[in-house]
């Protein structure tokens, strides 16, 4: 893949616009279309429009616009809109929800579906593998095994497997498995699995699964998944992803994700709970935590991706990015980095902590022109000293982590508030104790500062070092 695009001279074109736009990016039924943030890009049945296609990052041509962005082909004006709500399909009409509801990851179709043939997969293969185990032809250039027992049909060079045990149909260049236990249909330069268990169809170039179980159909180079288990179809180069589980689809250069279940703190490869591939290259579908959780049916009056039910902001600027509570960042009111945390007595961040602030990067590159302060507060526990000196320490590491992912040092300052600024009761009326008051007033904002503020602040942050 990467001498094709040299050949073409487009090697160097991507990764420059990675770095600002994207490279190439699709995406469907997403809770936040991202494909007009892309060199290249296509959105289908998004919250911003119901068809749109660009190029250098700007629309060429689409309808149903919530943009309100110029395009060198109007549908809008052809009549793209009344067709598309004539004939229901459109993201204001529910289209979108009810097509996501009946075919995503956890579908009225596809769960029961995919959950049965994939839990099956494995068994079967397994199953005729051990009753009726046939030796098959394994360690040679060609290996080929039909209802053959686990670890059959390998080949030094192709393996070939169907209807077999585990870890069957391996290849030191192709392996291909078909409706075979887990660990099958792995090869060094390509690897194809249909109908397998977990850790099928993977390979150091390409890899390909379907409806096999999870960490399946990845690949070092090209890897496409559809219907597979969490952790599938991720590629160092290209990554795939269609109704997989969490963590799948990512590429590192160019990544396409369509309805692919929620990401989680852990996933592999998909740029949340890790700098992997996603926050990376400007990767398409799997890009904001709040966004993607929110697969199912919701209301979203403003079309942040966050659920009206969860939304602490409900009235977010069009194609703002917002926090996982639905807040950007604002001069009006401070951002509270909900879900940040620390060891006990201690300023080292969870592991927890980390993804939430990737959200908070992207929040901050969206505005960057404010000029933001990293507060620290604690609750009442402890002397007044040492509660400003803890929220300092506190504030301090968040704004370490802020600026190693990328967030310029000259436009951002931390301090720290200790008790002083509670936003709850740390007591209850009676006098008892109130912990649940108090773990709301353990927070860290942000808060944007005028320029004479900031300053002195800065200059108060250097003098402590």
């Amino acid at each position: 893949m990467t001498d094709f695009l040299n050949s073409l001279g487009l090697s160097g074109l991507f990764s420059e616009f990675g770095k600002s736009v994207g490279t190439v990016g699709g995406s469907v039924l997403d809770p936040v279309g991202t494909g007009d943030n892309d060199f290249l890009g296509l959105d289908v049945l998004n919250p911003e429009n119901d068809f749109g296609l660009t190029a250098n990052s700007e629309e060429v041509t689409g309808f149903g616009n919530k943009t309100g962005s110029g395009t060198a082909i109007p549908l809008d004006e052809l009549g793209g809109s009344e067709a598309a709500n004539e004939y229901g399909l459109s993201y204001e009409s529910g289209s979108a929800e009810r097509i996501r509801g009946v075919i995503g990851p956890d579908g009225s179709i596809t769960a029961p579906a995919a959950a049965g043939v994939k839990d099956g997969a494995g068994q079967i293969g397994t199953a005729v593998g051990s009753n009726a185990p046939l030796p098959g032809l394994s360690d040679q250039p060609v290996g080929l095994a039909v209802l053959g027992a686990s670890s059959s049909g390998n080949g030094e060079a192709v393996g070939i497997a169907v209807l077999s045990g585990d870890n069957s149909g391996n290849g030191g260049s192709a392996g291909v498995a078909v409706l075979s236990g887990s660990g099958s249909g792995n090869g060094d330069s390509a690897g194809i699995a249909v109908l397998g268990g977990a850790n099928s169809g993977n390979s150091e170039l390409a890899g390909v699964a379907v409806l096999n179980g999870a960490n399946s159909g990845n690949s070092g180079t090209v890897a496409v998944g559809i219907l597979n288990g969490a952790n599938s179809a991720n590629g160092g180069v290209v990554g795939a992803g269609v109704l997989n589980g969490p963590g799948s689809g990512s590429g590192g250069l160019i990544t396409l994700a369509v309805a692919n279940a929620p990401l989680g703190p852990n996933s592999n490869g998909g740029g949340v709970g890790n700098n992997g591939s996603c926050s990376a290259s400007g990767g398409v579908g799997c890009g904001d935590i709040g966004a993607l959780a929110l697969l199912d049916s919701c209301k979203d009056a403003d079309l942040d991706g966050v659920c009206d039910e969860l939304d602490e902001c409900l009235n977010t600027p069009a194609d703002m990015p917002v926090f996982l509570t639905g807040c950007h960042l604002s001069e009006d009111a401070p951002l509270v980095l909900r879900g940040v945390n620390f060891e006990f007595d201690k300023w080292d961040l969870t592991a927890e902590s980390y993804p939430i602030l990737e959200q908070a990067v992207k929040v901050l590159n969206a505005q960057p022109d404010f000029l933001v302060a990293v507060d620290g507060h604690t609750d009442w526990m402890g002397s007044d000293s040492y509660n400003i000196r803890l929220s300092y320490k506190r504030a301090r590491t968040v704004y370490h982590y802020l600026v190693d992912a990328g967030i310029k040092e000259n436009r951002l300052v931390f301090r720290g508030y200790g008790e002083s600024v509670p936003v709850a009761a740390n007591a209850n009326e009676d006098g008892s104790d109130n912990p649940e008051g108090r773990a709301e007033n353990r927070r860290v904002e942000l808060n944007v500062l005028q320029p004479d503020v900031f300053e002195a602040v800065k200059e108060e942050n250097l003098s402590q070092r």
